[in-house]
């Protein structure tokens, strides 16, 4: 992570903390993460209000995560915060692959493209970080035409994941001006294939990516 990067997170994990004793640290980024992936898309409204008292800090903490990950998109920002906050929910455990081992995966997992384009699929995609890498590595050895090419399918059991997911994502698209030709990414079961009701798709169309999947399509709001 780069200084600038690591100073704009380390400012957001302090304010985070300032949420201990009014919502706990898990219930509070849950919330926060709920409410910032419904303001950018549009879908899927929070379960819960942020109480008033935490609204600014949560907008403070938006746009230091948002400076983060357009000065460093390839750094797993949002994981790291979930990681050094001490985040987690009754029943599952967060571990987030380290940047240096997705580099590694990258590295292994990097093909010729197949008939129909590149494709990338993760069954457990978490906060994003290995499909950023991936596409990192595809960005310098083919530029931004290879990435125009490829199609992204990831899913995660945990709707929160994949919010997180998709706002890093998009962060990553706007700060290197790309966009893939698909981008699928959907919480669900793996094993049963039982999808959870949360689902973000996304296709390069002539001149902008366009998304949706409610019941309509609807445009997705720049990340920010």
């Amino acid at each position: 992570m780069t200084p600038y990067a690591r100073d704009l997170t380390k400012q957001a994990l302090d304010l985070i903390e300032t949420s201990r004793y009014r919502l706990g640290v898990s219930r509070f980024i849950t919330q926060f993460i709920d409410h910032w992936a419904f303001q950018q898309t549009g879908l899927y409204p929070p379960s819960e209000e942020m109480p008033n008292e935490l609204g600014q800090t949560a907008c403070e903490i938006s746009h230091l995560l948002s400076a983060a990950m357009n000065a460093d998109p390839t750094s797993d920002i949002l994981g790291y915060v979930l990681s050094e906050s001490g985040f987690y929910k009754q029943g599952t455990q967060f571990y987030p692959t380290p940047p240096e081992v997705a580099r590694l995966m990258a590295l292994m997992t990097f093909d010729e493209p197949q008939q129909d384009g590149l494709h990338f699929y993760e069954p457990c995609c978490g906060t994003g970080i290995n499909t950023i890498v991936w596409l990192e590595r595809l960005l310098e050895s083919r530029g931004p035409e290879g990435i125009a090419e490829a199609k992204l399918y990831l899913e995660d059991i945990d709707r929160l994941m994949v919010k997180g997911c998709m706002l890093q994502l998009m962060h990553y698209f706007e700060s290197r001006q790309v966009s893939p030709a698909l981008m699928s990414i959907v919480a669900l079961n793996t094993i049963s294939r039982q999808p959870s009701g949360v689902a973000y798709y996304a296709e390069q169309t002539q001149k902008s990516m366009a998304t949706g999947e409610e019941k309509a399509s609807v445009p997705v709001a720049k990340a920010s």
